[in-house]
């Protein structure tokens, strides 16, 4: 079909990305309604290429990308999407960051070359000297450098992903996660209480948090969101259309969040204007009326969780019998038995005393100890710390329990409540603990579990000839001083996040590294707290490189940075993580080869491991390329569920697979993750956090950042909808940054009355600073204009995520535009972090600011 310039922009703006402006480079910039000057030649459309988001956000919408003739140029290329009603996710729907990615194919910044420094390092504001090397020449060079390196002086810096898993641990290397300040704790929460990985049901996908849940929000009775309710997640098309479905049938949505967002706006039913970083006493709160009321889910306590397990009070431990299976007290038998063949546990009570294994033993079931460690958290003391109304508290509570099973808490990345401070990690213990009292974990209407479904792992394909070399005893993030965290790294899913918050300050002060290899395609320096003293730290290295899209801010510190390709650049299988409600595969194929001088993740990191560590990539132990280990991942993925016999097969089939042949099975897929072997259980209560010297259930912890004189404001943090971290896919748009500047989205937030007593109006420039006490090195003040809006309280600042770039050579989203807001946010010692939390994955937000008139 043929389409016009001017219908595409009145239907496709006006219709789609409400009004808001049309982010593709082969028009002009526009806007939905008035006169259009750009009546030109019609687009003729060739093709639509299924595709999946590219890692926008946790519901990768599936799309097609509509292909066409370019009338200026003659040539063929994407110019818009098309939803695909069939996806259980998007149902039809995209957002403006798919939009986004689809224009950034043809950014005009992106890398076509790969580059060498030639000069030294000494700032962004030197010249680097940079000279075009072929790309394969370089990767050569970079990989004879290398050998020169043992396995301890090096460090990935990338999340895990199939190729980045078996090149750090096939060389024997720490990898440090990106994402670390956003999902670490959930996820390891996740697997202490939850997954238990490696089992059945886990499947670490490409998804942000290595989740293996989803949300299933359209038949939801209830629902309590702390701080979930974000600006990035008013884009979401994936979200979005549940939630409107959601509220079209009467859930009743309570959100608790020191910023009113406009997703409150639309699906709030109640919204609580909380003190930040206070989520937790609200939780304790909450738990203590369920547990003490005994509003809870007895069924699910009784069968599918830990509750009625008997804790030792000397060891502090599960009891377990000589078959690994966890002890209950009956209350007829008024004995102790294995748990599973208890008809009549108690839940509460205690202690009980009785013999075991020739030995005296006294212990209580782990929802007394629950109760016990919410013992004083009423809603009056609540209250007090959070200013959430102690009679709400209470009500939403007891509303919250009534609606079981279909009331949860939705939890990946929480924004301006306070994802990641202190006592995060308690928080969000509270939101499991919250799921498993309503039963809503694994039942519909609530959270569900992935099920009959996975994408296979490349060791899951291509066998190990022999066992991985073991980690350095002295990471060079200090995730050691974290043995809960460090655990399950090295033993148990190697994917899991890396403590990058804490990966600056072990550069900086002397760590043994070396080399600093950074797999960085998306967020450069962005994805660190106090960039500063991750770019003081990379000037002192012999050698850094850097996989990315561009030459971002990152690059200045770089001897390589190798030119990467575009995520549409090649095929994607998916998961349909985001709501698991049937089991479903969602593939995507490339929509054009890489333009430039390119080399794929899977390429490099083949190269790598072809020259450093053979044995794990052959399948002789050779140097031979003609024995490389083959990626089968998405054959064997589509063949186990009998959708195509090839990836290829399946792609010519459309690309889609759902099983909608049996309802889901409600607490189906609990039996299979472990705990409490054979039957599996979730866990309320964490042997893991006793050894480690912690508290096994959620307890109060003060935040360890206070407000001090000046110094007053908590610091928040959150994204415009239409950004994905700092990605300069997104910030280096033109239009999108209209977007952001419209929207005042380059802006500090303040609240009227606070600016008045500092003095500030709108529009004028302020200096935001850290408290010295807790930014001893290397302090950064923020420089940025000032919003006043009445959606932030009065004792915060918001600031948002990913603008700020300063590499000269981005047009629109670099050369001083926005502020660093992780300027702000202090690098962490591992030795204090580790006093406060077992993750070592927190403190983002518990940070305390001076705004001043600058």
């Amino acid at each position: 079909m043929d389409i016009s310039r001017r219908r595409f922009i009145t239907a496709g703006a006006a219709g789609l990305v409400l009004s808001s402006g049309f982010p593709f480079r082969n028009l002009r910039a526009a806007w939905a309604f008035g006169e259009h000057p750009q009546e030109k030649l019609p687009y003729r459309i060739t093709k639509k290429i299924p595709q999946v988001c590219a890692r926008a956000c946790e519901a990768d919408c599936a799309y097609n990308v509509v292909m066409a003739v370019d009338p200026a140029t003659g040539l063929e290329r994407a110019i818009t999407l098309e939803g695909r009603p069939e996806d259980p996710v998007s149902r039809g729907k995209y957002c403006i960051k798919g939009l986004g990615f689809v224009d950034s194919i043809y950014n005009p910044d992106r890398l076509m070359v790969t580059l060498k420094r030639t000069n030294p390092k000494r700032g962004i504001n030197e010249d680097p000297g940079w000279v075009v090397m072929k790309t394969e020449t370089a990767v050569n060079e970079f990989i004879d450098r290398l050998k020169k390196y043992k396995p301890e002086e090096m460090v990935m810096c990338s999340p895990g992903d199939p190729y980045t898993n078996r090149l750090a641990q096939s060389m024997g290397v720490t990898r440090a996660d990106q994402r670390t300040e956003c999902f670490g704790t959930h996820y390891y929460i996740n697997c202490l209480t939850v997954t238990n990985p490696p089992n059945a049901v886990y499947s670490s996908t490409y998804t942000p948090s290595h989740h293996i849940a989803g949300y299933d929000f359209i038949d939801s009775k209830y629902e309590i969101w702390f701080g979930f309710d974000s600006f990035s997640k008013v884009g979401k098309a994936g979200v979005l259309n549940h939630l409107a479905e959601s509220k079209a049938k009467k859930c009743k949505r309570v959100m608790f969040n020191p910023l009113r967002t406009t997703l409150a706006d639309s699906f709030a039913s109640e919204q609580y204007d909380i003190r930040p970083g206070t989520d937790l006493s609200v939780a304790l709160a909450m738990i203590r009326i369920i547990v003490g009321e005994k509003l809870y889910n007895r069924q699910f306590m009784t069968k599918s969780s830990d509750a009625p397990a008997l804790i030792d009070e000397k060891t502090g431990l599960h009891l377990e019998s000589d078959d690994g299976r966890w002890l209950a007290w009956s209350i007829s038998g008024k004995k102790a038995m294995n748990i599973d063949e208890c008809k009549d546990p108690a839940l509460e009570g205690g202690p009980y005393t009785f013999t075991l294994k020739g030995k005296r033993v006294t212990a209580r079931p782990v929802l007394a100890h629950l109760l016990k460690g919410a013992e004083g958290c009423t809603p009056e003391w609540a209250e007090g710390i959070s200013g959430v109304p102690a009679a709400d508290t209470a009500r939403i509570a007891r509303e919250f329990a009534a609606a079981a099973p279909r009331a949860f808490v939705p939890a990946l990345k929480r924004d301006a409540a306070g994802p990641n401070y202190a006592n995060s990690w308690k928080l969000r213990h509270c939101i499991n603990i919250m799921n498993f009292l309503t039963g809503a974990m694994d039942h519909e209407g609530g959270v569900l579990l992935l099920h009959d479904v996975k994408i296979p792992w490349l060791d899951d394909v291509a066998p190990l000839r022999k066992p991985y070399p073991p980690q350095p005893k002295n990471p060079a993030d200090g995730r050691n001083n974290f043995p809960v965290t460090w655990d399950i790294y090295k033993n148990k899913d190697f994917s899991a996040p890396g403590h990058y918050g804490t990966l600056g300050y072990q550069l900086y002060n002397g760590v043994q590294t070396k080399v600093v290899f950074f797999r960085n395609p998306h967020r450069g320096l962005f994805a660190m707290i106090q960039p500063q003293m991750l770019e003081a730290a990379l000037e002192k290295m012999e050698l850094v490189a850097d996989w990315n899209l561009y030459l971002d801010d990152l690059g200045y510190w770089c001897d390589y940075v190798f030119a990467a390709g575009h995520q549409y650049e090649g095929g994607k299988l998916d998961l349909r993580l985001y709501y698991p409600k049937y089991p479903c595969l969602v593939g995507g194929s490339a929509v054009q080869k890489s333009p430039g001088d390119q080399i794929g993740w899977g390429t490099l990191a083949k190269k790598i491991g072809l020259e450093l560590a053979p044995d794990y990539w052959t399948t002789d132990g050779s140097r031979d390329p003609a024995k490389l280990i083959k990626d089968t991942r998405s054959d064997e993925a589509v063949k186990a569920v009998g959708a195509a016999s090839s990836y290829k097969e399946f792609m010519e089939k459309g690309g889609f697979w759902i099983d909608k042949s049996k309802p889901y099975e409600n607490y189906g897929n609990i039996t299979k993750l472990s705990f409490g072997a054979p039957h599996g259980r979730v866990r309320i209560y964490v042997d893991e956090f006793v050894k480690a010297g912690y508290d096994p259930t959620p307890r109060w912890t003060e935040r360890w950042h206070q407000p001090e004189g000046e110094y007053k404001f908590s610091l928040l943090v959150t994204r415009a909808p239409w950004i994905m971290h700092a990605d300069p896919n997104f910030i280096n748009n033109p239009i999108l940054k209209i977007l952001t500047e419209r929207n005042f989205m380059d802006c500090v937030w303040i609240h009227p009355e606070s600016a008045k007593k500092a003095g500030i109006a709108e529009g004028d420039k302020v200096l935001l600073e850290n408290n010295p006490k807790f930014m001893t090195q290397l302090p950064r003040p923020v420089l940025a204009k000032a919003h006043l809006t009445e959606r932030v309280s009065r004792n915060c600042v918001l600031t948002f995520h990913g603008i700020g770039h300063r590499a000269k050579n981005l047009r629109y989203g670099g050369k001083g535009w926005g502020y660093r807001d992780g300027d702000l946010v202090p690098q962490k010692n591992p030795k204090l972090v580790k006093k406060y939390d077992a993750t070592g994955m927190g403190w983002v937000e518990d940070v305390h600011v001076k705004i001043s008139k600058a």
